[in-house]
């Protein structure tokens, strides 16, 4: 009997995957959360993993929160 050796994840690919649920968790859409790593990678040099941690501490510390309810409040205007 084999043992089954399951390939070790990335981390670069467990921040994605923790982007994608939290992103579905507070329904703001991945798209657009992929378009900001992308920005932090090619305008400010960062590399992805420090891009997308960044773009979780943005859910984390509420940012993305308060934008959504600041564009609520503008397109009710």
């Amino acid at each position: 009997m084999g043992v089954s050796i399951m390939p070790k994840t990335s981390v670069v690919e467990e921040l994605r995957t923790e982007l994608k649920d939290t992103c579905e968790k507070h329904e703001t859409r991945y798209s657009g959360m992929e378009y900001l790593v992308n920005y932090y990678i090619s305008s400010l040099n960062w590399t992805e993993k420090e891009a997308l941690e960044y773009a979780l501490k943005l859910f984390h510390d509420g940012i993305i929160t308060q934008i959504k309810i600041i564009d609520k409040d503008i397109r009710k205007v």
